[in-house]
């Protein structure tokens, strides 16, 4: 599963439209092209889409396929990060 898969699985669990889910982090038309995997997210607007919604970085992590190479260098640099 990719971050904009993940994104979005959680977006429509908590109910929320697009527009609703990401506030004032991004545009929205940036943020369909991250749920479509067309664009890439920065670490910094992942974390505070996460904060936003109330969603534990760690937890959000955890539920990335670890098999996917590209996700997993990722989340070893958001833990740095953290």
């Amino acid at each position: 599963m990719s971050i904009g898969e993940l994104l979005k699985k959680y977006r429509v669990a908590q109910m929320k439209t697009q527009k609703q889910w990401i506030g004032n982090i991004i545009s929205p038309f940036f943020y369909a092209k991250v749920e479509k995997n067309i664009h890439r997210i920065t670490v910094e607007d992942l974390l505070a889409l996460l904060h936003y919604n109330k969603i534990l970085a760690i937890d959000f992590f955890n539920k990335l396929d670890k098999k996917d190479k590209t996700n997993y260098e990722f989340k070893k640099e958001i833990i740095g990060q953290i």
